[in-house]
């Protein structure tokens, strides 16, 4: 089972450009299995998520969420937690981690190292799941940090596309050894590793491609003294990427 499990709709996530109806239909495409929503501190009712998949079995669609850090502004994926405090509530790390303990959730390290050389949570402490080890926000500058990391913590990797566009869905993925029934049965997965990272070629190849000439753009921008406003209102383009060249980092993948 092929499953991408970072995944922002804009329903929900007013970042993303696609609907969750063109992401499903992409992934479908795409020859994914399932995917889970993970949108940024809003959950998908589990009730829609029951239409979702009655509409489309066997593809399989899952909920998740994706909670941003109050103190720090860290980024963390949470799965198996349908409880509207995870929304709601402003979080540390170290609560929300107790939190999804509690409830038998799942949570990962969403893009490690994206801005930074460092990781402002205490995560030798509180270690997670997993660690996001590919997507279309991870740069391979940063893939031998987030590998050392994991080895230190002993914890899983994950590849996911975080897709905020359905052309990107799918671009990384996570192969699991059996189809689960049920969001029980994924977490159990996950938590053993019984899966490997997948990926597309053919696709990683375009996206950097495109990349290569947003970034050619950026440095050009960062020579004539415009800023990160400058590069989002002249392309529309999240000016994350302009951050991202900035500190001399790039998101090819």
């Amino acid at each position: 089972m092929k499953i991408d499990m970072h995944v922002h709709a804009k329903e929900r996530s007013s970042c993303s450009i696609a609907s969750e109806k063109e992401h499903i239909e992409k992934a479908i495409e795409f020859g994914l299995d399932a995917i889970v929503f993970t949108d940024h501190n809003k959950l998908v009712p589990i009730e829609h998520l029951e239409e979702l998949n009655k509409k489309y079995h066997p593809f399989k669609i899952f909920g998740g969420i994706e909670v941003r850090m109050e103190d720090n502004g860290e980024d963390i994926l949470v799965l198996g937690i349908h409880d509207k405090l995870i929304e709601e509530k402003k979080w540390t790390y170290p609560e929300l981690y107790a939190f999804v303990r509690e409830k038998d959730g799942y949570i990962a390290k969403a893009h490690p190292y994206r801005y930074k050389e460092y990781i402002e949570i205490d995560i030798e402490k509180y270690v997670p799941d997993a660690l996001e080890i590919h997507s279309t926000n991870i740069g391979k500058d940063d893939s031998q940090l987030i590998t050392d990391l994991a080895k230190k913590l002993n914890c899983n990797l994950i590849s996911n596309s975080d897709a905020h566009n359905s052309e990107d869905i799918g671009i990384y993925y996570n192969e699991l050894e059996s189809t689960p029934s049920n969001e029980k049965e994924l977490i159990e997965l996950l938590k053993s590793g019984k899966y490997k990272c997948g990926y597309s070629t053919e696709r990683i190849f375009l996206f950097n491609k495109n990349v290569a000439k947003k970034e050619e753009l950026i440095k050009t921008l960062i020579n004539q003294g415009n800023d990160k406003m400058y590069y989002h209102n002249l392309t529309g383009n999240w000016e994350g990427e302009f951050d991202r060249v900035l500190m001399g980092k790039s998101y090819i993948i």
